[in-house]
């Protein structure tokens, strides 16, 4: 595929011309977040089963799914990597890969600017970079690395404009929405194919509490049938301009026809259980749809692979009052994260909110500065956790606190009561 001529993906170990040019759709299919990727995979190790590159690629996108149940099969495939016919720029994915089958997400950051800083070019591990680093806290750190890779790159470059929406989210999460609403328009200028400057355009536009791709010709004309989960997180986020604006019925809509999903992902259980409690606190009911998620919260509650999601369940099972996971869950949470670079996060972050849950132990405001950034995700995820301590304290301090980070956040103003 032409789009890859002149990157730095000599990890790609050698193979049949046709195999390896299968294989680039795979890969494209992943920057792109069509939902073939794994099945193209999949179709060339049966194929030909000494190429290892989409045995890689298989790995990362079982990883991607955040799911510890499917870990043993990252491992298995791991097992039928021929090291004698690798070079070293794909044994230092494999570096990474130990580390993330771990847990260890942190050393997985660390490993992957290693690649970047050696192979400027190398798309998949900027796009790995920026995805992972999400879940560790979106700062001014993420801000200034994603400049850095931006710097690397040129409008003459294949996938620019990946590197565009990538760098605009990176500004956007900084407040600096000028910036971020000007690339994502120049990504989207240059290809409308990448669904993260769409996203990153949203994001500005959550800011500013206005969206208008219900009316862009070239957002409605997405074939979104070749898209995976992600099309359910935008969908998320136009659902959210509903709920701004007090059209709670639309919201519903959107969930039923659009966001609802029974798929086992961290990110459909995340977008949905979010959206019913920003409802519920509204007090829209909610119940039967909340019930109807609870196998899907049941099937990640014990997994402990990332605050991200612990803080959605946490705040799913309030909704409950389901002590028994109250009793159990900080100790839980805890041991789950002990070696994994994430223990500091837990204990300053996800514990004073577990307790104010628990038993209404007040929350030091200080916790609320940074606004639980250090937890991952983006503000308007991690929003939902503010939104629950707005419902269940009757603090007026900590009430004042959290609108006063929300007014500071949005460009326009939100009655957050």
């Amino acid at each position: 595929m032409n789009e890859f001529q002149n990157l730095d993906i000599n990890w790609i170990d050698d193979s049949d011309d046709d195999d390896k040019e299968i294989f680039l759709k795979a890969l494209y299919s992943y920057l792109h977040f069509k939902k073939d990727s794994l099945e193209i995979c999949d179709k060339i190790i049966l194929k030909n089963p000494d190429f290892n590159a989409p045995k890689l690629l298989k790995i990362i996108l079982i990883l991607l799914t955040r799911d510890v149940n499917k870990k043993k099969i990252a491992n298995e495939v791991l097992k039928k990597i021929n090291l004698d016919q690798i070079n070293d720029h794909f044994k230092e994915y494999l570096i990474i890969i130990s580390f993330w089958i771990k847990g260890d997400l942190h050393k997985v950051i660390v490993g992957l600017k290693k690649i970047i800083s050696k192979y400027k070019k190398e798309i998949l591990a900027v796009r790995l970079f920026h995805f992972n680093s999400i879940f560790i806290g979106i700062d001014g750190k993420f801000l200034e690395n994603h400049q850095e890779i931006f710097g690397q790159w040129n409008k003459n470059d294949p996938f620019y404009n990946l590197i565009l929406g990538m760098t605009s989210f990176a500004y956007e999460e900084n407040n600096q929405l000028a910036t971020a609403k000007n690339l994502a328009k120049e990504s989207l200028d240059l290809s409308t194919k990448d669904l993260w400057s769409w996203h990153a355009l949203l994001h500005v536009q959550d800011n500013e509490l206005s969206s208008d791709l219900d009316k862009n010709t070239q957002f409605l004309s997405i074939e979104w049938i070749e898209y995976g989960a992600i099309k359910r997180h935008i969908w998320w986020h136009q659902a959210l301009m509903h709920f701004y604006s007090k059209d709670y019925n639309a919201c519903l809509y959107m969930y039923d026809k659009y966001i609802f999903s029974e798929d086992e992902f961290y990110l459909d259980f995340c977008n949905t259980s979010s959206l019913l409690l920003r409802l519920h606190y509204k007090g829209i009911n909610v119940e039967d749809r909340m019930y109807q998620l609870k196998p899907l919260a049941n099937y990640f509650r014990n997994q402990h692979s990332l605050p991200f999601i612990d803080y959605h369940l946490i705040l799913f099972y309030k909704y409950f009052e389901d002590m028994e996971y109250f009793e159990k869950i900080e100790e839980n949470i805890i041991n789950g994260y002990k070696h994994s670079g994430f223990e500091k996060i837990v204990t300053c972050y996800l514990k004073p909110v577990i307790k104010n849950f628990k038993n209404n132990t007040l929350i030091n405001t200080k916790v609320l500065n940074n606004a639980f950034q250090s937890l991952g995700g983006s503000f308007a995820q991690r929003e939902i956790i503010m939104l629950g301590l707005l419902e269940s304290n009757s603090n007026n301090n900590v009430k004042d606190k959290i609108k006063d980070i929300f007014h500071k956040k949005k460009s326009a103003f939100v009655n957050y009561v």
